[in-house]
């Protein structure tokens, strides 16, 4: 077991920022009750891995297959506007989500089906993140540091655009600028995460950790300090069982984050009727 976490400690430590990174953001994408712009964001960036590998693929460009992040953090920038409501119109801002949702989940299973890629059906849904890299680990570091450093200097802007839009709009904060900029965060985040930890992994910890820390936290700081313990326990369980038991690393993760979930709906109602 630790032969095996020394020859994957590259890929713990990029699991860990990770589940840091989302599981921050994610407490903001559930208090802002976009959890599906989260899932939609990391279906537009798969479809973009997913196109870079068709290219590459085809013939046309073939860098694209060492570096997908480029399409996909294209294509996922791409999207953000209309998810920050930039693009008005007659439709509802839920069925647009929903539009981009399904024509992105298409795109992106079509184009992976007609790939010369061996492995990318598996690299599309699951990730690959024990193949995680040194080099991968400074990269995720990068682009993790300042999104969490921003998090700690703008708490009290984050917590009024996001939980309570007419207070801040009254004290004068520009809340639609604030919601570009998280939507642009957010669509950074996930297109370099999605590479290494495919959608489910990245729409896990965009999610159950932070669904989590609302279940067992009453105030803000509590609610972040239980995402993010979540979010690390998942990471280091699911990494720790997924090798003696050959299972896939991802999914164990999701699993455990699943059963925390759950843990902490039961502690509730303990709570509650007592």
């Amino acid at each position: 077991m630790l032969d095996a976490v020394l020859l994957f400690r590259d890929a713990l430590y990029g699991s860990l920022i990770i589940a840091v990174t989302c599981a921050l953001l994610g407490v903001y994408v559930v208090l802002r009750r976009i959890v599906f712009v989260g899932a939609a964001l990391a279906q537009v960036s798969s479809a973009g891995i997913a196109l870079a590998y068709w290219l590459a693929g085809h013939g046309i460009v073939a860098g694209f297959a060492q570096h997908p992040e480029a399409l996909s953090l294209a294509a996922t920038l791409a999207s953000v506007a209309f998810f920050a409501g930039a693009v008005r119109g007659p439709i509802p801002p839920d069925a647009r989500i929903g539009v981009w949702y399904a024509a992105a989940a298409a795109a992106g299973i079509l184009l992976i089906a007609k790939s010369a890629v061996g492995e990318a059906h598996d690299i599309f849904l699951q990730g690959n993140i024990l193949g995680i890299t040194r080099a991968d680990t400074m990269e995720l570091l990068l682009v993790s540091a300042p999104v969490i450093a921003g998090q700690v200097f703008f708490a009290k802007e984050l917590l009024f655009t996001s939980y309570d839009r007419e207070t801040a709009r009254t004290l004068g904060y520009r809340v639609r600028l604030w919601d570009l900029g998280f939507y642009l965060v957010l669509g950074v985040v996930i297109s370099i995460s999605m590479q290494f930890a495919g959608v489910l992994l990245v729409f896990n910890f965009l999610v159950l950790p932070a669904v989590t820390g609302l279940l067992l936290a009453n105030g803000m700081t509590g609610t972040l300090l239980y995402a993010l313990g979540a979010a690390l326990l998942a990471a280091v369980a699911g990494f720790a069982l997924s090798i003696p038991f050959d299972l896939p690393t991802g999914p164990t993760m999701i699993g455990v984050s699943a059963v925390l979930v759950m843990l902490a709906w039961l502690v509730r109602r303990v709570q509650r009727r007592g």
